[in-house]
């Protein structure tokens, strides 16, 4: 068993404009006003924003990371600023080397080992460097990693899929299905990165499958209050033996179920029939945020989140005027897990975190996504 890990996916935008000093450390310009949040408006060079995307890094400790539109020099930053705790593989889109932005997996050291590692091109042509295919604008790729942690083997994709392609992005979540079900037979599977993809995209559709179709929202908090409160309070009354008054008139008694014999048989039965029928069909990617293990799904269980932590959506753009503004915001920012019949993925925790703060910097166009994992 691989035990509990913690996957973070972060697209920390590129830093390859024509104004931009392209080499690792680059001097940060010279603000007058540093604690105004006027100065800090808009898309700000790497050299200002690489700091709180970095301690964002620290401050929530990912066992594994996914990082998008990354080039050369901001990786090396990256590394710089984590120190040693964490190794990094990835090669650029353009050449397959250090050319083009980099879908780079950044891996604890002391926890994690890379048993092997490939880029594959989302193209006609996965095997050959800088290939593009279908309506995508630029070259895609998606890293693949195979890591072992204890004597656990499992597998990671990072992606960025094309922001233009709609047939790019469909043939693409093709391609890393076909991947991932090959890999599967090592053991666990978990796609991040960036799909460009909202909920009702044909990519994102292709990946789970249709899963998720009627599901927006569905496991939000403030969607749930009600039953949210009616489970805990069902817990705690059986945890402590104690009535529990939920609601005028509604008093919850601790209750002990009945199951018996023949309903104990009937109920093996059926779980036998289901398992052969899962064990048959193919598998599809399983929504991390949808599939969290909630106080809701897990009967009041304590120490569970009431649902998806955060923020609802991914893309935030600079703010307005910027690239993206009119787009935003949406969730295109995924960690899934790959359905299963032997590693059984549990998702403990799941979030959407914070990508500007009152200093008015935006850190980041995109805000990170974490997700804790348990197989």
């Amino acid at each position: 068993m691989a035990g509990t890990i913690n996957f973070m996916t972060f697209n920390v935008r590129h830093d390859h404009h024509g104004h931009s000093d392209t080499t690792a450390f680059a001097t940060p310009p010279v603000r007058e006003r540093p604690l105004e949040k006027e100065e800090f408006g808009g898309e700000q060079p790497w050299s200002i924003r690489k700091w709180k995307i970095v301690d964002t890094i620290l401050l929530y400790s990912p066992d594994i990371l996914a990082l998008q539109e990354t080039v050369l020099h901001q990786l090396q930053d990256i590394q710089a600023l984590l120190d040693d705790e964490y190794q990094w593989v990835g090669v650029g889109r353009i050449d397959g080397e250090k050319d083009g932005e980099v879908s780079a997996v950044f891996y604890k050291r002391d926890i994690l080992t890379v048993e092997d590692w490939k880029t594959i091109w989302l193209s006609e042509q996965p095997e050959v460097a800088g290939s593009i295919s279908w309506d995508a604008r630029h070259p895609r790729t998606a890293t693949q990693v195979t890591f072992k942690k204890n004597d656990t083997v499992f597998t990671v994709f990072n992606t960025h899929m094309d922001h233009v392609g709609v047939q790019a992005r469909e043939e693409g979540s093709k391609l890393i299905l076909e991947r991932a079900r090959e890999a599967s037979a090592k053991g666990a599977v978990i796609l991040m990165g960036d799909l460009n993809s909202t909920e009702d995209d044909p990519a994102y559709l292709c990946l789970t499958n249709g899963k998720y179709k009627e599901s927006k929202g569905s496991n939000d908090t403030l969607a749930n209050l009600q039953e949210l409160n009616q489970v805990c309070a069902s817990a705690y009354s059986q945890k402590s033996g104690a009535p529990v008054r939920t609601q005028e008139n509604h008093i919850t008694l601790p209750t002990h179920r009945v199951i018996r014999p023949g309903q104990i048989l009937a109920n093996m039965h059926k779980r036998q029939e289901e398992q052969e029928q899962d064990e048959k069909r193919p598998k599809y990617f399983l929504d991390a945020h949808y599939e969290l293990t909630s106080r809701l799904a897990s009967k009041g269980k304590p120490g569970t989140l009431s649902g998806p932590y955060g923020f609802r959506n991914t893309l935030t753009s600079f703010g307005e005027g910027s690239q993206d503004f009119d787009r935003a915001p949406i969730r295109i920012d995924f960690i899934m897990p790959l359905e299963s019949n032997t590693a059984h993925v549990k998702v403990l925790q799941s979030a959407i975190l914070c990508n500007q703060f009152d200093d008015g910097l935006y850190i980041s166009d995109h805000r990170p996504v974490l997700a804790k994992l348990s197989w």
